[in-house]
């Protein structure tokens, strides 16, 4: 029984490690100013759409969010963690300019 019970909570030790890709992502220079995201004072991105959907039996709301520029392409995960923190039930996009990522 002992080993079962390891074994059941091992289990979700790793599941729980596994689980949350933006764990080690600082949000430290995020800020909002209405809808637009900030990063380091200058603007990162602009919301572009707000999409409410049914689905699976559940109303899902999802934001989508535009950069501006490629200059702060490498902190689009600290913007989506920014954003999920703020508003945990809801989902979010960044449409990230092609010719730079």
């Amino acid at each position: 029984m002992k080993k079962i019970t390891l074994l059941i909570v091992a289990t979700f030790i790793v599941m729980g490690c596994a689980s949350n890709p933006l764990r080690n992502i600082s949000t430290d220079k995020f800020s909002f100013q209405g809808t637009d995201i900030y990063y380091d004072g200058k603007l990162m991105a602009v919301m572009a759409n707000i999409e409410i959907a049914y689905d699976d039996g559940k109303i899902v709301k999802e934001v989508t969010y535009r950069m501006i520029n490629d200059e702060h392409n490498e902190h689009v995960l600290g913007l989506i963690k920014y954003f999920r923190l703020r508003h945990p039930s809801w989902e979010i996009e960044v449409d990230v300019p092609y010719k730079s990522f």
